[in-house]
């Protein structure tokens, strides 16, 4: 009976493994076919040889260089003020006493659970207001603080033992210091999981660079990927736009890969002596 219960987990990961890598498989196939026309009549068919110049193609349809320029920036200054405002508030709602503290994290989990669309048109008047619109800042500021990433943090650091913080103040070490060296480094793993997962979101947003954007010199590359669909002739060059998909998933699989190593390592080891 074993044995079987096995081997139906068995089936049913390999079929969950085939429904997911399936529709990678596919764009890359279609990244190399030689025009649109072989894509709608051999749309699983290996290309012999390949045509890895779709990929020179692609990048010169649409002004690419600056939507990656623009990618890096809004993702980068994002997820580094996510960081920063995650850890200093899981500090303080982990370590100090003020009064208030319980209520302001269920405000934290009220925005938590609220949806993202609710809050679109008041941040978009708020900015239009600021004159923020076609701007880095409307990209950037808006999602400086993160609840999902003030609890997260918080509930890592809650489970670090809190004689690290106790030896640290004895020391003489000050908040910022305890919470920007000792705690950070104790809770790694979970900053960079998490700092991947703002990035990729920054990375990968369309909806909001649409609505805030009106120019080429602040679109980034998911809005230029449609961009690139709706000026195409003779119809959606699907082998230029699964070309330029690729282009824009390399940099979130390749940060995935190389940071890995991180989610399984213990910075605990050693700890605190009883």
């Amino acid at each position: 009976m074993s044995s079987v219960i096995k081997a139906l987990g068995a089936l049913f990961l390999i079929l969950i493994t085939v429904l997911v890598v399936t529709p990678f498989l596919w764009m890359i196939v279609t990244s190399l076919q030689p025009d649109s026309a072989a894509v709608l009549s051999r749309p699983f068919h290996v290309p012999f040889p390949p045509a890895f110049s779709n990929y020179v193609k692609a990048m010169q349809v649409e002004p690419f260089g600056i939507y990656a320029v623009n990618s890096v920036v809004t993702a980068v200054a994002a997820t580094a003020l996510q960081l920063v405002t995650a850890i200093l508030a899981a500090y303080a709602f982990t370590y100090l006493h003020f009064p208030g503290k319980n209520f302001l994290f269920l405000l934290v989990l009220a925005v938590l659970m609220m949806p993202t669309q609710v809050a679109i048109i008041p941040l978009y008047s708020m900015i239009s207001k600021l004159g923020w619109l076609d701007t880095f800042k409307a990209l950037i500021i808006p999602f400086a603080v993160d609840a999902y990433g003030v609890f997260l943090v918080k509930q890592h650091f809650q489970s670090i033992p809190k004689d690290y913080v106790e030896a640290a103040k004895i020391e003489g070490a000050g908040h910022l210091r305890i919470a920007f060296v000792i705690m950070t480094n104790l809770a790694k793993p979970s900053l960079i999981a998490y700092a991947i997962m703002a990035f990729k979101w920054r990375w990968n947003d369309y909806f909001w660079v649409l609505i805030m954007t009106s120019s080429v010199n602040r679109r980034t590359l998911p809005v230029g990927i449609v961009m690139m669909k709706e000026v195409s002739d003779g119809g959606t060059q699907w082998h230029l736009l699964m070309a330029a998909t690729l282009v824009v998933l390399a940099p979130m699989i390749i940060l995935y890969l190389s940071m890995q190593k991180y989610f399984t390592q213990d910075y605990l080891k050693g700890g605190v002596k009883g």
